[in-house]
């Protein structure tokens, strides 16, 4: 078992069985939604035309052609990221399976990053399939979710382990990428104008190079998304979440069954709208970060420790930045 980066992939070895993320259902929401801003917009010139809008009705018809609109961008954002091929969640030959933990809607991020594990089907004791019912508090009551996962039991050292546990611990404390471009041209301006030496100014246009690089990666976003799809259980378990994956589930364990021993079914359940002990606490917030779900982890902050909105977003930020501290002590 080791951590390899994206460029190490041989992927003539691993296109025996590829995993991905489908797109079918971001490219519905995208459909629908925007369709709905086009009849929203077009509505609005037709009636500005035969009829005099009154204030109201232009704030009316603002308000829904915005949340069409922004809705209809998030699918498309993850539609596109959905068709690159950096899509795949699990790539697997005859000896070895790959695991990429950096989600496919982080596309941006460098490929020189260790977010891949290749584990030999040796080292897995066995597979499951885990089901969980997850409870929460939504702006009209309860709200319930259910996730599929995939639950992989590992043959591995604590060394192993520890690798695998840092990896993760590094990706979600990854910063959204930035770039100095303009901090750069300004530098090299005042450099010019100074007259400064040549071997100076070489060194600020290759700095500068590699930050339009870096910017160029980035795609015109700065955007980090939560969602983290490998999370490490029970300290031996990976568990990989395998909604709106294809293969689907029943058909990837069949697939498994071939190299691995294929364990019973798993289900749990989960519930961040009642009272919380601090250790459940801590550990539904990191649940809930995992899943991209940072509001529902700020929610709980807030109600379980009284915290303001500002104190809870920073609660929930130092809560995941003290893992990468405790790894650097």
């Amino acid at each position: 078992m080791r951590l390899i980066n994206i460029h190490q992939v041989d992927n003539k070895e691993f296109d025996e069985q590829v995993f991905r993320y489908s797109t079918i259902g971001s490219l519905i929401v995208f459909s629908i939604f925007f369709a709905l801003f086009l009849a929203c917009v077009g509505h609005y010139v037709w009636y500005s035309v035969s009829f005099s809008v009154e204030l109201w009705s232009n704030l009316v018809y603002l308000w829904f052609a915005f949340w069409f609109s922004f809705i209809s961008c998030l699918a498309w954002s993850r539609y596109r990221a959905g068709i690159l091929v950096s899509n795949w969640l699990m790539r697997s030959s005859s000896s070895r399976t790959l695991i990429k933990f950096r989600s496919f809607q982080n596309y941006n991020f460098p490929e020189t990053d260790l977010v891949v594990i290749e584990i030999y089907w040796r080292e897995i004791e066995w597979v499951r399939m885990t089901k969980e019912t997850s409870h929460k508090q939504g702006s009209d009551g309860g709200v319930t979710e259910f996730f599929t996962y995939l639950d992989m039991k590992l043959n591995s050292s604590q060394e192993e382990l520890n690798i695998i546990r840092q990896g993760l611990v590094n990706e979600r404390s990854l910063k959204p990428l930035s770039s100095k471009v303009n901090e750069l041209k300004s530098e090299l301006f005042h450099a010019r104008k100074s007259k400064a030496p040549k071997h100076e100014l070489d060194g600020i246009k290759e700095h500068l190079r590699r930050e339009k690089s870096v910017k160029h990666l980035s795609k015109g976003s700065h955007v980090k998304y939560h969602d983290y799809p490998v999370i490490l259980v029970d300290d031996a378990v990976l568990r990989i979440r395998w909604n709106g994956i294809k293969p689907n589930i029943k058909k990837t364990l069949v697939y498994l069954s071939d190299f691995v021993k294929i364990e019973k079914n798993n289900k749990i359940e989960s519930d961040s709208s009642g009272k919380l002990e601090v250790k459940e606490l801590d550990d539904m917030i990191m649940d809930r970060v995992s899943k991209g779900d940072k509001i529902d982890a700020i929610k709980l902050v807030q109600r379980h420790y009284d915290y303001s909105n500002t104190e809870a977003k920073l609660f929930v930020d130092e809560l995941m930045g003290q893992q990468s501290t405790n790894k650097d002590n």
